[in-house]
């Protein structure tokens, strides 16, 4: 039976691929986050943003999404069944 964290020891955990997508996932999902400002003065080609741009809305979204997104893919398990008996 597959528990949701089965491992024998850590580096077997860390060495899944699930847990390394999440991962890498989860580390685009922060560059974007903490970047967002500063790409978004890029683009505008302005020195001052507001708060409620859409464009920085859109990219502060984008990057919660793959930090969650990086969060989940992680603790899945590998042997992960989405119809059990079929």
């Amino acid at each position: 039976m597959n528990n949701l964290l089965s491992f024998v020891n850590p580096l077997e955990f860390l060495l899944r691929y699930t847990v390394i997508i999440g991962v890498i996932l989860a580390i685009i999902g922060v560059a974007i986050l903490c970047s967002a400002k500063r790409i978004t003065m890029a683009k505008r080609k302005q020195d001052e943003i507001s708060k409620n741009d859409s464009f920085y809305m859109a990219l502060i979204i984008i990057g919660a999404g793959l930090v969650i997104a990086g969060m989940i893919v992680m603790v899945l398990p590998i042997s992960a069944t989405l119809y059990p008996g079929v």
